[in-house]
């Protein structure tokens, strides 16, 4: 017999997969599923047992519950910085500027508002072929207080472009944090602080809600 404190255990809190929780225990597959159904332990839908997978320690991000004021206001910052500059794409929060600034200032809200996990953080530049890689390269690891090895500088070799149109010699500048749920969650408050600021009580957008709930504004 497995006891459900020890299923749960495995299961819920450390977050092993059913194949993990068989292989610890000396048991089949199907006898962890038999005795999921038999405590009425749900199992973890696909998307979440892949993020188990991939996110092992748990989330690379800690935002507070309580915000200081500070925080507060990068964090309102951010995300009409984001709003206007951010891509939708799905799971990939991502940043493209020219501007050092802008993207100082979001990678200082993940930082301070987010604590996001800094081995998850990473800038690629794109420079015109005539300009110094290694210039860039150090230009924006300095700005941005990231090590060289987070940053990967490539050529721009569209010869269609001429380096004096170019409007910076350290190029164009992508920061990049993956995670799915903070993807989520950042959309989310975007939304809520937009319809905030418009006195909007519905949300025009069909997103799904954020597993992290809620943000609170002061």
């Amino acid at each position: 017999m497995l006891r459900k404190t020890q299923l749960w255990e495995l299961y819920c809190s450390r977050k092993l997969s059913m194949a993990e929780v068989a292989k610890k225990l000396g048991i089949t597959h199907a006898t962890v599923l038999y005795w999921l159904k038999k405590h009425g332990i749900s199992r973890r839908p696909r998307s979440e047992s892949s993020y188990v997978k991939q996110n092992p320690n748990g989330n690379p991000f800690t935002i507070p519950s309580r915000l200081t004021s500070k925080q507060q206001e990068l964090l309102k910052a951010a995300l009409l910085l984001y709003w206007a500059e951010g891509s939708k794409t799905n799971g990939v929060v991502r940043i493209v500027n020219l501007d050092a600034r802008m993207v100082q200032l979001f990678i200082k809200f993940l930082r301070e508002v987010c604590h996001a996990d800094e081995k998850r953080l990473s800038v690629y530049v794109r420079v015109h072929s005539q300009f110094n890689l290694g210039i860039a390269k150090r230009y924006w690891s300095h700005g941005l207080r990231l090590p060289t090895s987070r940053v990967f500088v490539y050529p721009h070799t569209d010869h269609r472009s001429k380096a004096s149109a170019q409007w910076s010699r350290y190029g164009l500048a992508t920061l990049e944090f993956h995670n799915t749920k903070f993807k989520q969650w950042l959309h989310q408050s975007i939304e809520q602080y937009i319809n905030r600021l418009l006195g909007a009580s519905v949300s025009v957008g069909r997103r799904a809600p954020s597993p992290l709930g809620p943000t609170r504004f002061s």
